[in-house]
């Protein structure tokens, strides 16, 4: 029967079993790289489109220098479909919109289509304009993201 033995140094340190954690860290480390390769990603494409209020604009009236709240809450459209000849309807979607001090967050029905209710935008002091970011995930599509989709405008 062989046996490993570790020699020390003169502090009774074993030595060698450092490097053998490296070694195990570094294949396991291969391994997780390997696993994350493998998740299968989107193969389509898809487009969306806001199909109303893809401006919104008010005016501050005497309010002009702070910060600015909307004085009225928008519902915001947006149709989803494939990006190919057909241009299918994509159902189950998730869309969210973000920016201008407010989030909202839909599902497509099978029509494509989502609704986004309760946005009321929020303009910091100094700031007339900002847009809201759109994000759109379906499965077995890639992720669709438009950062200028919505512009929100404070009127002078």
């Amino acid at each position: 029967m062989n046996r490993k033995n570790f020699s020390r140094n003169d502090s009774g340190d074993v030595l060698g079993i450092p490097m053998y954690l490296i070694i195990i860290m570094i294949v396991a480390v291969a391994v997780i790289a390997a696993v994350v390769f493998m998740i299968p990603k989107g193969t389509r494409t898809m487009n969306a489109q806001v199909t109303g209020n893809a401006l919104l604009a008010e005016s501050p009236g005497t309010d002009g220098g702070g910060s600015f709240t909307f004085s009225k809450t928008y519902t915001i459209w947006v149709k989803v479909a494939s990006n190919d000849q057909r241009a299918d309807p994509i159902s189950g979607a998730t869309v969210t919109l973000v920016g201008a001090g407010d989030a909202g967050q839909g599902k497509t029905l099978d029509n494509g289509s989502a609704k986004i209710t309760g946005f009321k935008p929020i303009l910091d002091a100094n700031v007339n304009e900002a847009y809201l970011t759109l994000t759109v995930k379906a499965t077995g599509y890639e992720d669709f993201i438009d950062t200028k989709a919505v512009s929100v405008i404070r009127l002078s």
